[in-house]
C-alpha cells in the first residue's frame, strides 16, 4: 500500500482512475459507488470521486479489517477455552461448527437423529 500512498492524485477522479488506483475492475467501482460502499457522486451520467474521500475510505477499510481480525481472534480464543472446559480439543472445534451448520440447514433431520 505504500506505493499507493506515494502516488499523487488529482483532486477529482473518474471511475477509470479510481479503478486503476484501487486495482479493481471499473464495473466493481461503479457497483460499489451505486451501493454507497465507495464515496462518490454523479455529475450528469458520470461518477466522480474526491481523492481525499478515497484515501479516507482506504483508511476506514484497513481499520475494519483490523477490527474484524481482532474480534475473530478473541472469538476463537473463547471457543477454544470453553471447548477445553467441556473436554474438546482445538481439533474438535471445526467439526462441531460443521455439525451446527448441518443442523441449521436441515433442522428436521437433525432433530430425528
Amino acid at each position: 500500500m505504500k506505493e499507493q500512498d506515494s502516488q499523487i492524485l488529482p483532486e477529482l477522479l473518474n471511475v477509470e482512475q479510481v479503478a486503476s488506483y484501487l486495482k479493481l475492475h471499473e464495473v466493481t467501482v461503479l457497483n460499489f459507488a451505486r451501493r454507497g460502499k465507495l464515496p462518490g457522486f454523479k455529475v450528469g451520467r458520470e461518477w466522480r470521486f474526491r481523492a481525499d474521500d478515497i484515501q479516507a475510505w482506504i483508511t476506514a477499510q484497513r481499520k475494519l479489517q483490523d477490527n474484524f481480525a481482532q474480534r475473530f481472534d478473541a472469538l476463537w480464543e473463547r471457543l477454544r477455552e470453553r471447548g477445553a472446559e467441556a473436554g474438546y480439543t482445538a481439533d474438535d472445534i471445526p467439526r462441531l461448527i460443521q455439525e451446527v451448520r448441518q443442523e441449521r440447514r436441515h433442522p428436521r433431520a437433525a432433530s430425528r437423529a
